[in-house]
């Protein structure tokens, strides 16, 4: 038995503190750093002051704080392909591929 579902996700980019997240997943596999710009903008932030990330949106989702970004990426964040999901739940990374999957098309 199948069943669907549809879920309302609201989303605001910045302005957001996201002290006490961790890494709650991955955005899919091959995520390139232009589908990540097409689905939330800019990145907010640039280079963290240890040196361990280039690039890193920060929002909320659902009235969940999530975090994508390139924990220690040896590549450019334009090359980069692996992108660390953090919030404070696990479900936080669950909205935010889903979101992630519908705006670019993909199944």
């Amino acid at each position: 038995m199948k069943v669907r579902a549809t879920i309302d996700i609201d989303i605001v980019m910045g302005d957001v503190s996201h002290d006490g997240t961790g890494c709650q997943g991955y955005l899919p596999e091959g995520a390139r750093y232009e589908e990540i710009v097409r689905a939330f903008g800019k990145p907010q932030l640039g280079p963290s002051l240890d040196s361990k990330i280039k690039a890193e949106w920060v929002g909320r989702i659902n009235g969940l704080v999530f975090t994508i970004y390139d924990y220690k990426s040896k590549l450019e964040p334009e090359r980069n392909t692996c992108w660390h999901i953090g919030g404070k739940v696990v479900f936080t990374a669950e909205l935010v591929n889903m979101y992630f999957i519908t705006r670019m098309g993909k199944s």
